[in-house]
């Protein structure tokens, strides 16, 4: 311990004497550390982090698969596994819905859920106040309950404790709360308010066709989760035979909780996280080329330790020391800089990527940022401690003799560490560049609407107060003149589920004039409800036949709209128009289906994302089959947020127990669906401008110091008569030299690593040659940048000046 104290007071001497060195590298290091400790943060906190749940390894989510898709489920169906399974302890299930809560404060939309009576239980999570649900406030008709979450509670509630048992008003019904969960629960992630689940004969016995559950499952203690997974499919197969009109080519399976929420996203954090590591080594190599630089000058002091009898080993652990507490210095920097990163990473809040709430620098990150710096410290030190020590004592201090550093092995030392940081920023940059064209492709995707100068917001009409489609319509039918009313809107329209919001309503039809087909062999098809003005709002065109108009309405004959990817799809060889098609669904037991006859063709859009292929849609005009739940879109000529105020007050007008919820422009939602691509590209891309810059550094760096170096030598070639573009031109070769060999390692590096991003790649192969001649050019550029102000300054060696310090 005594000797460890010495080499570290002896390590901080000599960095305090050298403020220059110490600043590039501790600067360098927490750039590197720092990055990978805010990457490593996001992947503690969204995939190593357990689920806040009890035994959490015994959850299970399970599915309908059906053609290589998971879905969600049926209520019959979720009721025949949980009295079928052996290996499930408990299952429960999760209708998630919007709740308008009124009575406390301004009116507003919840996102909430209807759960099964055990959900709570089975994850092993107790309320903060009061009670969860009884098994019996599942069947219909029992008294309404809600629980709340931590955060409406605080925000709606001001953490009142008397708010058990006070009545809370939900779409117009009163419903008693019985309890607050704690702080931190939301299961499904984001949802404020939990409800029964209403057992009704439709949801047990009648709707096995209607998927629109999420199940939970809880395995037995001592089971493993290959045999739930088993036994799961065996019951799919067997009420796939007992109901085949429903759900024959259905299965059932079953995943681990955790993998079913994180396990799209783990091969792009691993990914990033492989990025950042690259970038660890380039700050590494720049910082072991310092070490290289600076103990150069050491060698003298080396070797008179060695000549007054100190060991090779224990100069070598002297100099390990120093390049420890060097990383460890640029480690506490590095969390520093990582607590700013996280934060920004929080900003960003890309679409589709969980738990993001649950990311933080904490003690975990604290203990990778130190392992960390121990492993760099030694990595960047150790090769300029052995080389530093090797050199014979009586080569060292002979007067003008070269030691080991500043021989032809010192060099290629030197030059091969730069050849490595090249290689791996082109590595980096040809990853970065690639998910760059990438997403200029995916961004300049046609969505199939005019996506400029168009506001949205969303309406939900409870039940209470327009049980009756009647009520539905004349509430539709005086909102809109108010909207038109409003300065600067051009036209209005609204429709069930705007594009790229991730709603999907999948409904089988039958076509008339065709042979009928039991429900599981019908096909299915996107279902939108739309105003008249819808289309004209959107921009979307019109290919033939006419849209709707103000005579469609309830007791006309029935219309639909087909999209042309329907006509190729289901019409492929027939004139559709006419055609009369009859969709799965309706409002209620003895009500016809909805459907009605083909009028119109319209444009493709967009619906589940822009890499995605156009869905086949039907549209239904919404004053024959109105909905409760609609988003409204203002086509304006003023700025879009300027009208949202007035656009608030017209609804308003016409209920002012109405929340105007989601108030967003087109261009946010269409930006927000490409949000994670974009995320993933803005790190590459960063990682790799950083790798860029320290690569330039270490060119540089290792230039300079060859200069430096070659001070006589070059001194003698202008004495000689050498002109200055000779001696650049000297220097500028062995920079390109240096930049050709890391390009070329780079580049086969590149060709293998970029595989790893086919699946985030949209319209760009791997191999895409424009980035690999980009890439090439943007290094060789970076080279002969760094490569300049070295090649300038040996130009300005005297001769005299050179011969004479020699």
């Amino acid at each position: 311990m005594d000797t460890l104290r010495q080499d570290l007071r002896y390590a901080f001497r000599r960095l305090l004497k050298s403020p220059g060195f110490a600043i590039v590298a501790l600067l360098t290091l927490s750039l590197g550390i720092g990055a990978n400790s805010a990457i490593f943060s996001v992947i503690n906190g969204v995939l190593l982090q357990p689920l806040p749940y009890a035994e959490p390894e015994r959850l299970v989510r399970i599915y309908h698969f059906s053609e290589g898709q998971r879905s969600s489920m049926s209520g019959p169906n979720f009721i025949d596994l949980r009295k079928s399974s052996q290996t499930l302890a408990d299952a429960a299930a999760i209708a998630g819905s919007r709740a308008i809560l009124t009575g406390q404060g301004d009116p507003v939309r919840l996102d909430s859920a209807e759960v099964s009576a055990s959900l709570f239980d089975l994850l092993g999570v107790q309320p903060l106040l009061g009670r969860t649900f009884r098994a019996d406030e599942n069947e219909p008709g029992k008294s309404k309950v809600a629980v709340l979450s931590w955060g409406l509670w605080q925000q709606r509630f001001a953490g009142d404790l008397r708010v058990l048992g006070q009545r809370i008003v939900l779409d117009g019904v009163p419903y008693e709360v019985v309890g607050v969960m704690p702080q931190g629960f939301s299961y499904p992630e984001g949802r404020t308010l939990w409800t029964p689940l209403e057992y009704t004969k439709g949801f047990l016995v009648e709707q096995r066709s209607a998927w629109y559950l999420s199940v939970v499952g809880r395995t037995k203690p001592g089971v493993a989760l290959e045999r739930v997974a088993a036994e799961v499919q065996t019951i799919g197969s067997q009420l796939a035979k007992q109901y085949p009109d429903h759900n024959e080519g259905v299965g059932l399976a079953a995943v681990p909780l955790r993998e079913s929420m994180v396990g799209k996203i783990r091969p792009a954090l691993y990914v990033l996280l492989g990025a950042v590591g690259f970038v660890l080594l380039i700050a590494c190599a720049n910082v072991a080329n310092l070490l290289l630089a600076r103990a150069a000058a050491r060698e003298g002091e080396m070797a008179v330790r060695a000549a007054l009898g100190a060991e090779r080993m224990r100069l070598v652990r002297q100099l390990l020391t120093e390049s420890i507490v060097l990383s460890t210095i640029g480690s506490g920097l590095g969390l520093l800089l990582a607590i700013w990163g996280v934060a920004f990473l929080i900003s960003l809040r890309p679409e589709g990527i969980p738990r993001l709430d649950d990311v933080r620098v904490n003690g975990t990150v604290v203990v990778f940022s130190l392992a960390l710096s121990m492993l760099t410290g030694v990595i960047f030190g150790i090769f300029p401690a052995l080389q530093a020590t090797r050199s014979s004592v009586a080569n060292s201090l002979k007067e003008g003799g070269r030691g080991a550093l500043t021989t032809r092995a010192g060099s290629r030392m030197r030059s091969a560490l730069v050849v490595a940081e090249m290689a791996l920023a082109v590595t980096l940059l040809a990853g970065a560049g690639l998910l760059i064209r990438s997403f200029i492709k995916l961004a300049s995707v046609d969505p199939g609407f005019h996506v400029a100068q168009v506001l949205t917001f969303e309406l939900s009409l409870p039940d209470s107060r327009f049980e009756k489609e009647a009520q539905q319509v004349a509430f539709m039918d005086q909102l809109m003149p108010r909207l038109h009313a409003i300065p600067g809107v051009t036209s209005a329209g609204a429709v069930l589920a705007l594009p790229l919001t991730d709603r999907s309503f999948v409904i089988s039809f039958q076509i008339g004039g065709r042979p009928p087909m039991p429900p599981a062999q019908q096909p299915s098809i996107q279902t939108r409800v739309a105003t008249t003005e819808y289309f004209q709002t959107m921009g979307i065109p019109l290919k033939r036949g006419r849209l709707f108009s103000a005579d469609d309405r309830a007791g006309t004959p029935p219309v639909v709209l087909l999209t042309e990817s329907a006509v190729r799809e289901y019409f492929p060889n027939e004139e559709p128009l006419g055609k009369k098609i009859t969709l799965g669904w309706g409002h209620g037991p003895g009500t016809p289906r909805a459907g009605g006859e083909v009028v119109g063709i319209v444009g493709d859009i967009k619906e589940e994302g822009l890499q995605e292929p156009n869905p086949p849609q039907i549209y239904l005009p919404y004053q024959q089959w109105p909905v409760q739940s609609m988003a409204v879109v203002l086509r304006t000529a003023v700025p879009p947020a300027s009208i949202s105020q007035a656009a608030r007050r017209a609804v308003h007008d016409v209920d002012p127990n109405l929340p105007v919820s989601q108030v967003r422009t087109l261009e946010q939602i269409v930006s927000r669906s490409i949000s994670q691509p974009r995320f993933y590209m803005t790190l590459l891309a960063a990682f790799a401008a950083l790798a860029l810059v320290l690569a330039a550094i270490g060119i540089f760096g290792v230039l300079s110091y060859a200069v430096a170096q070659r001070t006589r030598e070059i001194g003698i070639r202008m004495a000689l008569g050498a002109q200055e573009s000779t001696v650049v031109r000297l220097v500028v070769r062995e920079a390109m030299l240096l930049a050709a060999a890391g390009v070329t390692l780079g580049l086969i590096a590149a060709f293998f690593v970029s595989h790893s991003l086919e699946a985030f790649l949209f319209q760009t192969r791997p191999t895409d040659p424009l980035t690999v001649a980009g890439v090439a050019t943007l290094l060789a550029v970076v080279a002969l940048t760094a490569s300049y102000i070295p090649a300038r300054r040996a130009t300005q060696v005297d001769p005299l000046t050179a011969l004479r310090a020699e």
